[in-house]
């Protein structure tokens, strides 16, 4: 005879699975693109901008990205830019790598349910700005792996796209409206989906193949504190992340915060005052760039 399964037994077994789906769909994710590699590997030989343009060339989003990226005032515009070698040319090689940086993560954003675009793109801009908040962070503290904490504030939310979109299928609804906002997200993330995007995106990351600073930035960006090794890139993606949250587009701040009473600030050696100077920063340079963001 067949046992009934308890309610309990029953919500168990939806954990489990939806579980498993999620962590099916991250290994279904996409390489990350290896032209950032290939670029980098060429720029330390010194390479010529036609011998980069002829591995660009190829991922016609990324050329695209390149192309339309290079006319912002922040990524080093200087005249018009017209062919790709003009662009690699004229962004130099930190603003060349982080411009195929983000054009390769850019295809990880975008929203994959109908009508929920609006959401991928709140979260793409916040990890640009993340990104150029931890590059300004980064030269502040003179930090050697500026492009190396870039790279890992830019995708330190990849988890979230894949547990988006577990929320709208099986919550109907998005995941900040399904966490509810407030610095007990993650708990909520872990209660509602059984891993928070952290652990996911530190899972993608090591899938990847990306560097070890970045798989332990990604996985520990919101306790730095826990990182066995690299715990100053993951400091700095922390504070970079909480600097941009703070500035609103309905991130998960919702508390007042004074970073002197911060741990991970007070190493970083950010007050209020320095706070604001770099959110001002940063404010300025994405009224430029979030012009380049979408693609054509």
């Amino acid at each position: 005879m067949v046992r009934e399964l308890s309610d309990f037994e029953v919500k168990a077994l939806q954990y489990e699975l939806l579980l498993k789906d999620i962590l099916a769909a991250a290994e279904k994710l996409p390489p990350f693109p290896d032209v950032v590699w290939k670029v980098m590997s060429l720029i330390r030989k010194a390479a010529t901008p036609h011998q980069i343009e002829e591995v660009i060339k190829y991922d016609q989003a990324i050329t695209a990205r390149v192309l339309r990226m290079s006319q912002s005032v922040y990524y080093g515009r200087r005249r018009r830019v017209s062919t790709l070698q003009d662009a690699i040319l004229h962004l130099g090689n930190n603003r060349l790598v982080q411009v195929v940086l983000a054009a390769s993560a850019s295809r990880y954003f975008q929203g994959p349910i109908t009508g929920y675009e609006g959401n991928e793109r709140n979260l793409w801009e916040h990890s640009v700005a993340s990104a150029v908040m931890s590059e300004r962070v980064a030269t502040r503290l003179k930090h050697r792996k500026g492009l190396t904490i870039f790279t890992a504030a830019l995708l330190h939310d990849i988890g979230k796209t894949v547990l988006d979109l577990y929320a709208q299928i099986y919550f109907h609804t998005t995941l900040q409206q399904l966490t509810q906002g407030g610095r007990e997200f993650i708990e909520a993330e872990r209660r509602a989906m059984g891993i928070d995007h952290q652990e996911l995106g530190e899972i993608i990351a090591r899938r990847w193949r990306l560097p070890n600073e970045v798989v332990t930035a990604v996985g520990c960006h919101h306790c730095p504190e826990k990182a066995v090794t690299n715990r100053d890139i993951a400091a700095i993606v922390y504070a970079s992340d909480r600097m941009v949250n703070l500035m609103g587009n309905g991130n998960e701040e919702t508390e007042p915060f004074d970073p002197e009473g911060d741990h991970v600030f007070k190493v970083l050696g950010i007050d209020n005052r320095a706070m604001g100077t770099l959110q001002s920063q940063v404010a300025e340079a994405m009224n430029e760039i979030r012009l380049f963001l979408v693609a054509e």
